[in-house]
């Protein structure tokens, strides 16, 4: 069964959050150390260009890092999660927090507004890669 080009999630609001194909585990491995394999100015140029919606010039690079961004952004609930809920979460737990005046709690905010922040900078760098035309599968 083959996945769609560019699947997309809808959520209330018309937020829509943009997941690459289901992926074995060892072909998401592949991916991303293939990405982390090359130069980190050609994984920044990737990067910079898919914002302006070009693809990489090399298209070994590009094929690489729309792979890198297909195994980050697999369809799964974190990945369908809008951008803003954990930051929300973390806000109502530290409100909790100085409320009943519990440190646990308020550290527990810290820890899921830190989580948050990561999947918002993961998303915001892979979902224009994820955006460009998907490569020819390569061989194994």
């Amino acid at each position: 069964m083959a996945a769609p080009e560019h699947p997309h999630d809808e959520h209330p609001g018309g937020a829509v959050a943009v997941t690459g194909p289901e992926l074995p585990p060892d072909r998401r491995a592949r991916a991303v150390r293939a990405y982390h394999a090359l130069p980190a100015e050609d994984r920044r140029e990737a990067v910079g260009l898919a914002r302006q919606g070009r693809r990489h010039p090399d298209e070994r690079v590009a094929a690489v890092a729309w792979w890198y961004a297909a195994a980050v952004l697999q369809p799964r609930w974190y990945n369908r999660v809008p951008v803003v809920v954990l930051p929300l979460v973390a806000l109502a737990l530290e409100v909790v927090a100085f409320a009943v005046d519990a440190w646990p709690v308020a550290l527990l905010g810290l820890v899921t507004l830190l989580v948050g922040a990561g999947l918002a900078w993961q998303r915001a760098s892979t979902t224009p890669l994820l955006r460009l035309m998907r490569p020819a599968d390569t061989p194994e």
